[in-house]
């Protein structure tokens, strides 16, 4: 599949996003920007959830389902909306030109960041070479398996013996229903799902929030769209390591919960959204992201103090000037309180712990670590020096502004929970870090959702100065500005992003030790997908590479998961298969885990890691050992099956 040919996929991708969650946000009585990005998170948030059920229901998972469970909700959510209509103030929409403006910069953003995107991808269809992608493949390969998407089960894929175990799974049930409604490979809708996330979702979630910070302003919605995707942290930094495509979701989301915060607390300039709407919507945001991946949901509570806090004072400001001024004081220390006993609660509680004890090596000193923070560069990244200024300028600035300084308290917490995982990474610090599992990357990211207003706050500031005396000229100077800077940036650094992707999707011919599968193998395993029935389970060593035959070709296999133990009754072909002519247990457990076949793979994916090697000793060449025959082979990677049961 060329680029070309998938852009019906990646308007499927998009539609999936957004068009099962807008009818619900219009039901709910957002209009504009406030309905086009909350339509993600509803969508998001309501697929997960929708899954849960279907899998607790027996219910079997479809494209149908999903799409009629958002009709259903946007039925309901439309009849309470006329119920209560009279009982809330009718909230004046913005003009058509602010969500004109959003959508004219969404199409040139798109395009902007596919400049990174596709050059550091390759292919359509290339596939991730990491650790972690070999499961989040797997995943979706056991929702299309067996119509059960649901979060409480997908964590057993690796154990079937072991039921109800938890996994975030939104990302994966919606690389499905692409899949699903496509009949596109599971690579290719993991791609170019993760470019809609990154280049679409994201940049109207920003949109929103810088709606909310500076109210109707066509000039902040075309700055923040384009700068939304100059930062290297996020979306970037997320989708070339690890990778982390459901936190790359779950971060999309960020901004949103912001936006929905900063209604409820009163500091969102000329509202929105509205501060009822935002109360049904802030819990689902939570909800959905918490199913995304749960650390959101941290990064989300973490920098939404200093919104509720700024709301709390202006609040305290206003109950002084009636001469309420000790309630203000009261319910301001109450709200902090509360904020404070859960995050007492959160350090102490033994809940986190083994998050919490995720341990990444400290790589820079303290004072290098603040550098990176200033200068955009974090995890030993090029200097974004363009944007950086922009930050900076926009930091200044906003201090000087009551209803942005949270933004500047926001953006200085996430520079030093970088700062301390980059360069500590102790056991006091992890107390503050380890819900990202004390992650310089994933802290990192968290960077952008406030840098993007600030260096947007600078350039309109900027545009606005400049043309004081002719304020309808400030949307053409920004929209000027911001051209400039995509130009001084050389397309915003869209040579410096397809380098951060490369080293996953592009390891072929470079570092053999970091391929999982090469494009001979990938091959081998379209050869032999006729070969293994239907339902049958294919023993394998997942550091070869085989995992991946699942994903590729729908054929299940014993071992979907990379990882440095093995679960029983795995463990026991894992060290035994190969003697299955000897040894009798091996057939009773062979038959109990379905597996009929044996896959032999090329080579080691990380080889100088000892531990691997030794883990499926059973999982060899059985040469001229009876119980096997050999049903294809090309070189070292063989199909056997398994005549002794």
């Amino acid at each position: 599949m060329t680029w070309l040919d998938a852009v019906p996929v990646v308007l499927v991708c998009a539609a999936w996003l957004i068009l099962p969650g807008l009818p619900v946000s219009y039901a709910l009585g957002l209009r504009g920007i406030a309905a086009l990005a909350t339509a993600p998170t509803i969508t998001i948030t309501v697929t997960a959830f929708t899954a849960v059920a279907a899998g607790k229901a027996g219910v079997h998972w479809s494209v149908p389902l999903v799409i009629g469970v958002h009709l259903v909700l946007a039925l309901l959510a439309g009849l309470g909306s006329l119920l209560l209509r009279r009982r809330t103030a009718r909230r004046e929409p913005d003009p058509g030109w602010v969500l004109g403006a959003a959508l004219l910069v969404l199409v040139p953003t798109a395009v902007l960041g596919a400049f990174g995107l596709v050059p550091g991808f390759g292919g359509v269809e290339t596939l991730a070479q990491s650790f972690d992608s070999v499961f989040h493949y797997n995943v979706v390969a056991s929702i299309l398996d067996t119509g059960n998407a649901s979060s409480l089960s997908l964590g057993s894929i690796t154990s079937p013996s072991v039921t109800g175990a938890f996994y975030p799974a939104a990302w994966h049930d919606l690389v499905s229903l692409v899949v699903l409604s496509t009949g596109t490979s599971i690579a290719a809708a993991t791609n170019l799902l993760a470019g809609i996330a990154a280049l679409v979702a994201w940049p109207i979630g920003c949109m929103l929030l810088a709606r909310q910070l500076f109210g109707r302003s066509p000039a902040a919605m075309v700055c923040t769209g384009v700068l939304s995707i100059a930062f290297t942290a996020f979306p970037w930094g997320l989708l070339g390591f690890g990778v982390l495509w459901p936190n790359t979701l779950g971060m999309a989301m960020a901004p949103v919960g912001l936006a929905l915060t900063a209604s409820i607390a009163g500091v969102a300039e000329q509202d929105v959204i509205g501060r009822g709407r935002a109360w049904l919507l802030l819990p689902l945001c939570f909800a959905g992201a918490g199913l995304a991946h749960p650390n959101v949901v941290f990064t989300m509570a973490a920098l939404g103090f200093f919104v509720v806090m700024a709301g709390m004072l202006r609040r305290r400001a206003r109950l002084r000037a009636e001469g309420r001024g000790a309630r203000g004081t009261i319910d301001l220390l109450l709200v902090f309180l509360g904020y404070a006993l859960v995050g007492l609660w959160v350090v102490t509680t033994p809940v986190f712990l083994p998050v919490r004890r995720t341990y990444w090596p400290p790589f820079e000193s303290p004072l290098e670590a603040a550098r990176d923070v200033l200068l955009n560069s974090p995890n030993l990244k090029p200097a974004l020096w363009v944007v950086s200024v922009l930050v900076v300028v926009g930091a200044v600035l906003s201090i000087r502004r009551p209803a942005l300084r949270w933004v500047v308290c926001a953006h200085a917490l996430s520079g030093v929970l970088y700062v301390l995982t980059a360069s500590v990474n102790a056991h006091g610090s992890q107390r503050l870090t380890g819900y990202w599992y004390n992650d310089s990357f994933r802290l990192a990211a968290m960077l952008p959702i406030t840098g993007v207003p600030l260096a947007v706050a600078a350039l309109v500031c900027a545009a606005t100065a400049l043309l004081k005396a002719r304020p309808s000229l400030v949307p053409w100077l920004a929209t000027g500005l911001t051209a400039v800077v995509v130009a001084a940036t050389g397309g915003l650094y869209a040579r410096e992003h397809a380098d951060v992707l490369a080293p996953v999707y592009q390891t072929q011919g470079r570092n053999p030790d970091f391929t999982l599968v090469d494009d001979s193998e990938l091959a081998f395993f379209q050869r032999v997908k006729d070969k293994i029935p239907a339902g049958s389970v294919v023993a394998n060593d997942p550091w070869d590479g085989s995992a991946l035959l699942w994903a590729t070709t729908g054929r299940r296999v014993m071992s979907p998961q990379l990882g440095f133990d093995v679960p029983e009754p795995q463990k026991y072909l894992a060290d035994h298969l190969v003697d299955a002519g000897r040894d009798p247990k091996v057939c009773t457990v062979a038959k109990q885990l379905g597996v009929n076949y044996m896959l032999i793979g090329k080579g080691l994916f990380w080889p100088w890691i000892e531990a691997p090697k030794q883990l499926y000793p059973g999982i060899a060449d059985p040469g001229n050992r009876p119980g096997f025959r050999l049903v294809d082979s090309d070189g070292s990677s063989k199909l056997y099956q398994l005549t002794a049961c």
